[in-house]
């Protein structure tokens, strides 16, 4: 009887948590909030010849961050989500994994605009794709990007449903790595590639705050806040579609 009533509390507790990490943040407690996440990874003027999406020319990033500030757009991280009521069209620039030209194309940008930025750090791209610490530091440090976490090595988080230490090394020693460098706790988790479900969501709950998606489109405060949605910007996105996908 006694286990009985153990296994009974522990399902029940698992099921909370579940339901806690799917519930909006109290600034929607109304109305929702509707927010243009932007997804980007990296930037090159001329062709990189592989992955050619993921490479936003520079020119065209200027473009698209100058037509914000032009149109009263506030730039926004994931430590103003409980305070979205009170900010005039807030937007969300983020960018994935974490390569060199974030630090040599990108951040020239953000500084010439005062803009911020969310930088999803896959940590080992720190060794990968020639991002060092001391640029994160430099990038840091200047209030202008703030680091979240997108795990230690960019695996399929769903490949790890039944290996539970495995997932725990992926969340958590990323988020431990990020604070020992930057003296912040990360509070968002970007699934690599997209890719989780509910084990994921139930591992990840202790310990971030949210949880992001690859796109799908506009995010609503009122989804869950472990399914943000984000708006993805290629380099074959055009102004007039970047406009378009922020104010529909």
């Amino acid at each position: 009887m006694f286990i009985y009533l153990l296994l009974t509390v522990a399902l029940s507790l698992q099921s909370l948590i579940s339901m806690t990490s799917c519930m909006p943040t109290a600034a929607t407690q109304p109305p929702a909030v509707s927010i243009p996440i932007l997804m980007y990874h990296t930037s090159s003027e001329d062709n990189p010849g592989y992955f050619t999406e993921l490479y936003i020319r520079p020119s065209e990033f200027r473009r698209q961050i100058a037509f914000l500030v032009e149109n009263g757009f506030t730039f926004i991280t994931f430590d103003d989500f409980d305070n979205l009521h009170n900010i005039e069209r807030p937007v969300m620039v983020t960018f994935d994994d974490g390569y060199l030209e974030n630090y040599t194309e990108i951040f020239p940008i953000l500084q010439e605009f005062n803009a911020t930025i969310v930088l999803f750090l896959t940590w080992s791209s720190i060794r990968n794709h020639g991002l060092t610490e001391e640029m994160l530091f430099t990038m840091v440090n200047s209030g202008l990007v703030i680091i979240e976490s997108h795990t230690m090595t960019h695996t399929n988080l769903t490949s790890l449903s039944n290996k539970p230490d495995r997932l725990r090394f992926e969340l958590y020693e990323s988020r431990r790595l990020i604070e020992e460098l930057t003296g912040r706790r990360p509070i968002a988790l970007a699934y690599p590639a997209g890719r989780f479900n509910q084990v994921v969501i139930d591992m990840a709950a202790g310990y971030y705050s949210f949880g992001v998606r690859h796109d799908l489109g506009m995010h609503n405060t009122a989804f869950c806040n472990f399914e943000v949605r984000r708006i993805r910007i290629s380099r074959s996105t055009g102004f007039n579609s970047f406009v378009r996908l922020i104010a529909p």
